[in-house]
């Protein structure tokens, strides 16, 4: 009887789990940013629904987690939903022990408990159970290592960069410092300024409005606008991003392609024009990189996260309001803003210096 039972278990899981893997292999992600008060709804099924209760790159990393969980049950002939807590306790050192880092093993535990989450059949999820979450406490101990944060980039660096290539007409040149004083200035993720379209950018009297239609923490896609100064300046974003526009043949308007693209050089004419596609992060990353080494900056301790926390060190510096803070640069808490503000020195020793000794 009992072994009946525990055929039915595996049975009624890998059907499951069939269901919500295809689900998440041939859903369109257009339907994840699918707005339902359209007029004309679209008829869903309750896996689709279930499969765009997350974004669809965690869907594919919980996909992958998982079928790496299914392949070890089938090794050690052990049913993979429902599962026994133990079972999955054991997984988890067999990981460990293979040298997997700690976000290897977390993958696998929120890939395991969404699966579970993810079927009616199952009542109490394994994953939620005290003793799995003290193996993934330990676990994620043991493996801890100092966290290296890249350093926030500066305004005297930006003015290094500006003066040796936002000077010329260079479209590669100036797309370099139009993007990093973009970037600088409005707090910008990589993500995020790679997505902008020429259509996403408004410029005012004596601002200029970008759109971000989505982020990191805007999960339901309601967008956000980021505004920026026109300062006057050598270092000024939105005179370097007219630069660009004019250089590049961009006019602005309602165009849907990408503000900053990639480039093509025509040795006929020795000059560079953009081509269609999107820039991808190495590629900005290397650019900036060899940039910072043109102008004597060991680029070493920094990456295009430096630009976002280099903006974000100075506000503070400055005494802009933490809200202010939040909203410019889309963070959803304190800590994970905190997390790019590097205090200064003198800003440190004031507390020691006001507390009466």
């Amino acid at each position: 009887m009992l072994e009946l039972v525990g055929i039915c278990s595996i049975s009624i899981g890998y059907t499951w789990l069939c269901v919500v893997i295809n689900v998440c292999l041939k859903f369109n992600i257009e339907l994840y940013n699918y707005r339902l008060a359209g007029p004309a709804r679209a008829h869903v099924t309750i896996e689709d629904v279930l499969s765009t209760s997350r974004a669809p790159t965690t869907v594919a990393k919980y996909k992958k987690a998982f079928e790496n969980w299914k392949l070890w049950c089938q090794r050690n002939s052990v049913c993979d939903i429902p599962a026994q807590k133990a079972d999955i306790g054991r997984y988890y050192i067999c990981l460990f022990n293979s040298g997997a880092p700690f976000s290897r093993i977390e993958i696998a535990h929120c890939a395991i408990k969404w699966f579970h989450d993810c079927s009616p059949l199952i009542g109490q999820n394994p994953c939620d159970s005290k003793y799995l979450r003290l193996v993934i406490e330990g676990c994620k101990r043991i493996l801890s290592r100092p966290k290296v944060k890249k350093e926030p980039i500066t305004p005297e660096i930006l003015s290094k960069l500006v003066f040796k290539y936002g000077n010329g007409n260079d479209l590669k040149d100036i797309r370099l410092c139009a993007m990093t004083l973009l970037s600088y200035a409005g707090f910008f993720r990589h993500s995020e300024l790679v997505d902008l379209r020429v259509c996403d950018v408004q410029f005012c009297p004596s601002y200029l409005k970008c759109f971000v239609r989505q982020s990191k923490t805007d999960q339901y896609r309601e967008g956000a606008w980021v505004l920026v100064a026109e300062t006057g300046k050598p270092t000024c974003p939105v005179s370097m991003l007219k630069k660009y526009l004019s250089l590049a043949n961009i006019v602005s308007g309602s165009s849907e392609e990408f503000l900053f693209r990639p480039l093509v050089f025509h040795k006929k004419y020795n000059m560079h024009t953009l081509r269609q596609g999107k820039l991808s992060y190495s590629t900005c990353r290397d650019l900036f990189k060899q940039a910072l080494l043109s102008v004597g900056v060991d680029a070493r301790h920094f990456g295009l996260h430096s630009l976002r926390a280099g903006g974000a060190s100075a506000a503070a510096a400055v005494g802009i309001p933490d809200r202010i803070l939040k909203k410019h640069g889309r963070w959803s808490s304190d800590s994970s803003k905190d997390g790019y503000v590097k205090e200064s020195v003198e800003n440190q020793l004031q507390l020691s210096l006001n507390i009466g000794i």
